[in-house]
């Protein structure tokens, strides 16, 4: 695996090193933490509010400013991953009308390269990545995974049947509990007011997928940031994801016909 994983960090540092992005102190990354932190901050402060008089979809004072800062967030990603096209142009020759294009080009030779194969046989060499992959912790120390002992995705059906029957035995005992009779569905569908809390609660489930994604998205983009750039730094803990990104091109450069450019 040794030679693999030296592989996969020369492919790394040549496309993705850190000369390939802004500095530190730029527009760019200013941008980026500004951004990120103030919808971070909206999106609490949003969720506090739900705790008061009002929900928190109708405290309109904090919801534009949340998407705002959402969606300025997204253009600074968009923008960082702009500069990162115009440096790798800059440094690979990269023709202008074309640049993308040109880049896989360039990858493509140089997995070659490296991996001293046609592209033609980069599915074998995943192959092999993986099954060494596979024995590897198949032989090594068996670690705990915790999170695995609180939470496993796999029982997520019948966690669902048990959280829906749990219900559904609360309410059956509160209707036998109490002499208040439970809310009648028809009528409150009868009721004049029914339409608008449609509207509402239109309105709240598009407010929570939008915020949901953005948050979502911010928290992916912060592991993003901080594994890519520990592997940036030449870190020994961000070895898998730069194999994976390595594994990743060999994939998306592989051709059965051994094309070379």
């Amino acid at each position: 695996m040794d030679k693999y994983y030296a592989m996969a960090a020369e492919y790394f540092h040549t496309f993705e090193g850190k000369q390939f992005y802004p500095s530190i102190i730029s527009f760019q990354w200013a941008s980026w933490g500004i951004t990120g932190v103030a919808f971070a901050g909206l999106v609490g402060i949003a969720l506090a509010s739900s705790f008061g008089h009002k929900l928190w979809f109708e405290t309109t004072t904090w919801l534009y400013p949340m998407y705002a800062a959402e969606i300025l967030f997204l253009l600074s990603n968009i923008w960082i991953g702009r500069t990162q096209l115009e440096l790798q142009k800059q440094h690979f020759g990269l023709r202008a009308d074309e640049p993308r294009v040109h880049l896989a080009q360039v990858q493509h030779m140089y997995l070659q390269r490296i991996t001293q194969q046609p592209a033609s046989n980069f599915a074998s060499i995943v192959k092999e990545i993986a099954e060494l992959r596979t024995n590897q912790l198949r032989f090594s120390t068996p670690a705990i995974n915790y999170w695995r002992l609180l939470y496993d995705p796999d029982s997520k059906a019948r966690l669902l049947a048990i959280a829906l029957s749990s219900f559904a035995l609360f309410v059956a005992l509160i209707s036998r509990t109490t002499d208040v009779p439970l809310p009648s569905l028809l009528e409150y569908m009868a009721d004049d007011s029914f339409p608008d809390f449609l509207v509402n609660l239109g309105w709240l489930a598009v407010a929570i997928f939008v915020s949901g994604y953005g948050v979502y998205y911010g928290l992916i983009q912060c592991k993003a940031f901080m594994v890519s750039w520990l592997a940036r730094w030449k870190w020994k803990v961000a070895d898998e994801y730069v194999l994976q990104y390595f594994v990743s091109a060999l994939i998306a450069q592989y051709d059965p016909q051994g094309k070379r450019y």
